[in-house]
């Protein structure tokens, strides 16, 4: 009996050895990587900016070309202001719309002239050529590219600024033949920001302004313009300014977050 039993043991221990051999390897599946979940820069945002302008005006005296009126060379200026705009984000790419309004804190920026033909400021001997941009709005598109919380951009649109000019005569603080105008023109420029929050953004902002040529004409029924209408003028304006922004973004049209590839 114990013999029978041997037996049957090491016939059932065979079978199932042949059967474990004539059965596939298992197969390990390759853990299941996650997508990169980034944060999403799609939305609407309010916020401020602060920082400083470099700046100056060139053109001529158009009844007496030959003799330039310019004032400055990148003149300084406290430059500060507000903006909105609207942007969505598709992968890494950012596309968007901005404007705001930028008033520079500045006074009169004036150049002395010697008068003579060529010189920045050809008015005459004993007077000034005297510029002030008092204000900036621009509207335009931006294209960034975002890692994460972290964005950079190009930029660029339309602008308009309200720009005044006068002539200053030296030694006594009289001024004359004062005229102004709003000069259309465009800007472009870079920036980069980072969401410190999902909706707190932080930013540097670089703009350069291009303003047209326009004529600056004094008001002839005014004592204070010269007769005849030789100090009417031509004038043009650029300004490059470096601002720090903060801002504030919300998404009204949230789809869940973005997946961005790395």
């Amino acid at each position: 009996m114990k013999k029978l039993v041997l037996a049957a043991s090491i016939l059932a221990a065979s079978a199932a050895s042949a059967f474990a051999a004539d059965m596939p390897a298992r197969i390990a599946k390759a853990p299941v990587v996650p997508p990169v979940v980034t944060y999403d820069w799609s939305g609407i945002y309010v916020g401020g900016a602060v920082g400083g302008a470099w700046h100056d005006t060139a053109g001529n005296f158009f009844n007496v070309p030959p003799f330039l009126w310019g004032t400055g060379n990148s003149d300084t200026a406290l430059i500060y202001g507000g903006f909105a705009g609207i942007q969505k984000q598709w992968g890494n790419f950012v596309l968007g719309i901005e404007g705001g309004f930028n008033a520079l804190d500045n006074g009169f920026n004036t150049t002395s002239s010697a008068g003579l033909i060529g010189e920045r400021c050809g008015i005459g001997a004993g007077f000034s050529c005297q510029s002030r941009i008092n204000d900036i709005w621009y509207i335009g598109g931006r294209v960034g590219y975002a890692w994460n919380r972290f964005m950079v951009y190009g930029q660029g649109g339309y602008a308009q600024a309200d720009i005044d000019t006068q002539i200053l005569l030296n030694g006594t603080g009289f001024t004359s033949d004062h005229a102004g105008a709003s000069h259309g023109g465009w800007y472009a420029g870079v920036g980069g920001e980072y969401a410190v929050l999902d909706n707190l953004i932080i930013g540097i902002d670089y703009k350069h302004y291009e303003f047209d040529s326009k004529q600056h004409n004094c008001n002839l029924a005014l004592v204070t313009c010269t007769p005849g209408g030789v100090t009417f003028r031509n004038v043009d304006a650029d300004v490059d300014a470096v601002m720090a922004r903060l801002s504030y973004k919300f998404n009204p049209w949230p789809t869940g977050p973005v997946v961005a590839r790395y």
